[in-house]
């Protein structure tokens, strides 16, 4: 979810923004007269920023007596407005970037520390588990668990440190686009979805637009014919925040979800290495058997980077493998000859039943 998915999301998001930035037009700002600005001015609003201006209803009646129909422009009044600069449009592909990137930092960090023992170990029998040197390729499993016991301990702590890492790297993240995004982030989400259930009467502007405004002021300052500075406001449209407010509404609720998800598994390894009763039955589901009370002491036994490494052979290889696997590295492999407790879902070994009662139903057969 995190090295997969969401660093294919930002990756994907930002090559969108930086498309509508740089092969469409990235922001189109007009004068007083309604005529389209010329580029200068275009290119020192996108460079500088613009700007809009705090409004208090939303019938459209405070725009129009001040010269304007668009939320957040108007005439600029220093005793009952403030100014809200938006500055950060031309950097929003360079942060989804970087976003991506640090989202594939942890699983990174872990296939460097993994060295990829778990894909040498299973020699492609996650892939083809009928493969003819699969006993071969069992046995080459088992001695390797066998000669490392008590020597996996790294591998279950630098899993736990990547599992935090994306925890701390989701609500990071959050605080790092709120910051960004000037103090709206973090309460983004809650607010479009109280705006969606308020009635239109209620007064609250649109979050999405507010915190992605479609059209901002700008204010151009050059030197007229005397000397003199003259201002030349400008109304500025940006195509850009139509999408920008759709990349970062789904990547609000993304990050919640993934938060959430993230904190549970953080949970459940923590639960996993206090209880050695979870254990025995997360390997029993994986194997697919009921474990002896042989099976349970051994498990029981294990480090927890022993425990780990099965758990992921388990994740990887079908029940009958994996249960070749355990009980021959348990040493537990005969177990089930001599006691009617086990009971294996798996028995390649046994006479098929069916062709057993066929052979009884000719015997009884009468001629």
């Amino acid at each position: 979810m995190h090295y997969r998915w969401t660093t294919t999301f930002c990756y994907l998001a930002c090559a969108l923004v930086a498309a509508s930035d740089y092969i469409g037009k990235a922001i189109q700002c007009y004068e007083g007269s309604g005529a389209p600005a010329p580029k200068p001015i275009n290119t020192y609003c996108w460079i500088m920023s613009t700007f809009t201006i705090n409004t208090t209803n939303t019938d459209g009646s405070h725009y129009s007596h001040r010269g304007s129909n668009f939320e957040g422009t108007g005439t600029y009044d220093p005793i009952r407005h403030t100014k809200t600069y938006h500055a950060y449009y031309q950097w929003v592909p360079f942060v989804l970037f970087f976003q991506g990137c640090l989202f594939y930092l942890p699983h990174l960090m872990w296939k460097a520390s993994e060295g990829k023992t778990a894909d040498t170990l299973l020699q492609g029998l996650q892939f083809n588990s009928m493969d003819d040197d699969r006993e071969v390729k069992r046995n080459n499993i088992v001695k390797y668990l066998q000669s490392s016991w008590g020597r996996n301990g790294r591998y279950f702590s630098v899993y736990i440190i990547c599992e935090t890492l994306n925890f701390i790297n989701v609500i990071g993240q959050m605080f790092l686009l709120d910051t960004f995004f000037g103090g709206v982030f973090m309460t983004y989400g809650t607010q479009v979805l109280k705006y969606m259930v308020e009635d239109e009467d209620d007064g609250m502007h649109d979050p999405l637009i507010t915190t992605f405004p479609r059209v901002t002021k700008c204010d151009f300052y050059k030197y007229g014919p005397s000397g003199s500075v003259e201002r030349r406001d400008a109304a500025c449209i940006l195509p850009q925040n139509m999408l920008n407010e759709k990349v970062f509404i789904t990547m609000w609720f993304w990050f919640v979800i993934l938060a959430t998800f993230t904190a549970i598994q953080i949970v459940w390894r923590l639960a996993i290495a206090c209880s050695p009763v979870l254990r025995v039955r997360v390997l029993e589901r994986r194997g697919k058997i009921s474990a002896t009370p042989e099976v349970e002491r051994e498990v029981r036994l294990l480090h927890l980077g022993d425990y780990f490494l099965l758990d992921i052979l388990g994740r990887n290889l079908d029940a009958c493998n994996f249960q070749e696997v355990l009980l021959t590295a348990l040493g537990c492999k005969d177990s089930d000859d001599n006691d009617n407790t086990y009971h294996s879902y798996c028995q390649p070994e046994e006479d098929d039943p069916l062709a057993r009662k066929r052979q009884m139903e000719h015997e009884d057969t009468p001629v």
